[in-house]
Parts: structure tokens; sequence; C-alpha cells
């Protein structure tokens, strides 16, 4: 192997679906290149690379399944993966840091609790977007973790009454979870519109989805705006709150013995309230001067990057943003997406590398989720663990073929053979 004076420096700005696929295929594409290579054991050392992954977590966390975490124990403690389960990461080329990104430039990596600066000459920002916990997660390891989501457990076997406010796609499943599973629980799932799940989907989609919810037994107060609440609320997080305003995942969103006012003047006395009331984007930690006005990097929808997932501005051809970060994941959030974003980036930066300052042809990552510009977008919206609505390209899929389409486990695990959990990866696998 040939020895440069210094190696490649690559930093990836976060971790899970999209910084975890990035780096997987660095992995494949820079260190586990020699012919014998067949990942029964580590790749051989590659003194030119130096890759840095920095996540505040010490794993990785499987964000699809929170909603039914909250309802279901069991399955709950298998949603985090410590990065020590995954083997491939201990490869002498990787460096894991664990802190909290305070901002990001053309040349470096910020850190809350150091003042040491990642300097790179490739970044990939895999940062996601920010819900507050319990779905956006506070803890920063999987101890911290599993006792949170017991402080969760037990808060929701005491209530009676539950109110989840915020009828997009993740407050409709997380009331499908609890009533399913909770059938005896009166469940009320409150929003500001008349129909759920805001965004490009047709209102079929949103009627079959009202229709589930009955069935089940959850209460829909839709067209009706929470204007004031009075609560207990109690700090599930274990974290500082000093850097919420960077992670606004540290504030927790449940609150205790709640009263609810709607815009209506209807009051709603619950037990427990969960609000799930969107996502915050990851714009203030994001320092990257546009080549023009007119074109920010960082817009409501994301990180503007080209279909390379580079970042779309001549000024920085050497940072790439994958996931719900980057405005291709403006219509709807997928992880199956932001792992196939992270591989296309990873590929790309190989590429990029070996070419040496040539001109190469990149990969690309395809055709949008809603079709770049579609009148609607797809969604598979999973309603407890036997019920599932989907509208597909080609409009809302009967309720009995959607059924036989459903995911027991809310593709756990695929996720961890994406991750390579156990064991080192493979091209294909």
């Amino acid at each position: 192997m040939h020895l440069v004076n210094s190696p490649i420096r690559i930093a990836i700005a976060g971790g899970n679906y999209g910084g975890l696929g990035a780096l997987k295929s660095l992995y494949l594409n820079l260190l586990a290149t020699n012919p014998d290579y067949d990942g029964s054991k580590q790749a051989p050392p590659n003194p030119n690379v130096k890759i840095t992954l920095i996540d505040r977590r010490d794993g990785f966390v499987h964000y699809l399944g929170m909603t039914r975490g909250l309802s279901q124990p069991d399955y709950a403690r298998k949603l985090w993966v410590p990065y020590t389960e995954m083997p491939w990461l201990q490869h002498p080329s990787i460096t894991i840091k664990k802190d909290i990104i305070s901002r990001i430039t053309p040349t470096h990596v910020e850190l809350v609790n150091s003042s040491e600066h990642v300097e790179f000459d490739y970044l990939v920002v895999a940062m996601g977007q920010s819900r507050n916990a319990p779905i956006g997660v506070a803890a920063s390891t999987r101890s911290e973790y599993l006792q949170a989501m017991e402080k969760y457990f037990s808060a929701i076997s005491d209530a009676q009454t539950i109110a989840v406010v915020g009828a997009g796609a993740v407050g409709t499943e997380l009331a499908a979870d609890l009533k399913t599973d909770y059938p005896d629980k009166e469940v009320i799932l409150i929003h500001s519109r008349e129909l759920p799940i805001p965004g490009p989907f047709m209102d079929e989609f949103r009627h079959e989805a009202v229709r589930v919810l009955h069935k089940l037994g959850v209460k829909t107060m839709f067209g009706q705006r929470v204007v004031d609440e009075s609560a207990a609320q109690e700090d599930f997080s274990l974290e500082h709150v000093k850097h919420a305003n960077i992670l606004p995942e540290l504030i927790d969103s449940v609150k205790r013995n709640a009263t609810l006012v709607t815009s209506t003047g209807a009051k709603v006395h619950a037990d427990l309230v969960f609000n799930c009331l969107g996502t915050k984007n990851k714009s203030p930690l994001i320092h990257l001067p546009s080549s023009s006005s007119d074109a920010p990097i960082f817009s409501s929808s994301g990180i503007r990057i080209n279909s390379h997932m580079q970042i779309d501005d001549s000024k920085y051809p050497h940072i790439f943003a994958v996931g719900d970060i980057s405005n291709r994941a403006a219509v709807a959030k997928y992880a199956g997406a932001a792992v196939k974003s992270g591989n296309v980036a990873g590929s790309n930066i190989a590429k990029l590398i070996r070419a040496k300052g040539e001109r190469v042809e990149l990969g690309n990552m395809g055709k949008r989720r809603d079709g770049g510009g579609g009148v609607y977008s797809t969604m598979k919206l999973v309603l407890g663990e036997h019920n599932m609505v989907i509208q597909s390209e080609d409009g809302v899929i009967p309720p009995e073929m959607a059924a036989k389409m459903s995911s027991p486990d809310i593709k756990l695990s695929k996720a961890l053979k994406d991750m390579a959990i156990g064991k080192f990866p493979t091209q294909g696998r």
C-alpha cells in the first residue's frame, strides 16, 4: 500500500440511518478493498484514510419503532444498539467522538465539550431533524435510554386517559399503538386540521387512517387547536437542557395531569399528554455561506443538495448531506432513503478520493419518493400491530392488501442488517 504524508480526513456529523449508511459505504470502498476480504474478519488497516464519526449517542437508535417502543417495553429494549456491537466500527481508521456538535464550517466541525475541532477534507452531514422527547430520544447512552423508557412505561401504565396532540404520521401512529396495546385506556388524538397527516397525500388515504383509528377505539378531535393547557410537566430527560437550543430532543414533551382547552372551547382532562407537533431543523448549526444570496444553503425544507448528495453550491463539492437534513427529504422522512443517501455519499467520496482531482462520474440518488415534483407522495402508515394504511404512486392500497405488506417489527430486523450489527459488512448486505 502506498503511504501518503497525511491521511485523507473524512468527518461524518451524526450517526443513525444516514451517517452509518455513509460510514458503511466508506468502509467497503476505502478499507475493505483487498481481494480476499469476505466479511469474515476486520478489513486491514489503511493509514491513508482517517474517518471520524461524531455522534452524541453511543449507538444506533431505530427511530421508526419509537411509537411502538412506548407501548411495548420488550420491543423498546431492542431499539438501541451500542456501537460496540458493530465490530467493523472498531477499525483502526475509524474514530468515534461522542459529543454534541455546536457548529459546522467549511473546514471543521466544532464540539460542545471539547476545544478541539474536527478538521476534514470531506464531510457528510447526517444530523437529521429534531423532535422533542420521547420520540426524539433525549438519552445519550443505552443505559440512560432504558432508564428513561422505564419512566415512560410507568407513566403510561398509571394513566387512564392519554391525549396525543398532533396527528401527523408520528402522532397518528402513537395513538394507534397506545390504543392497540392498552385497549382499556381512553386515547384521544387532537389535531388542528379536519383530517390527519398533512402533506401531499390523498384525502382517501387520510379517511382510511381515520377509519382504522376509530376501529381501534381512538377518539379523534379534529379541526381543533390546543390553545391553553395546565399541567404538571416532568423532565424525563437525563441531560442538561442548556443545549436545547441546538438539540430540541432534550426537551421532553410529556405532561401529566393536564387540562387542555381547544379552539372550539372543548376541555380535555388527561392523565398523560404526548405532544407530537412536528420537527425542527438544524439550521443554527450550519455555518456555510452560500455563493448567492438568492440561493441559501439551508431552507425550511433542509440543506440544498444535488442528486449526488453534495451541497448544491460550487463552494462545497467536498460536503455532502444525507437523510432528513437534506431537501431531498422535504416531503416525507424515510429511514430507508436515509440509508441509501448515505451509501451514495460514501461511495461518491471514495470515487473523488481515488480520482485525485481528475473528473469522475458520481453516483446518483435516483428519483425522489414524491417523483421530484409529483402531486402526491408515498407513505406507509403503521397503525398498531395489525393495520397499515399505504399510499403508493398509484393510489391508496386496499386494506386487505396493505395488511399483508406490513412489517411486524417495523423493519427493525432490516435496519439491524443494514447496519451490519454483530458482523463485518460486505457488498450487497
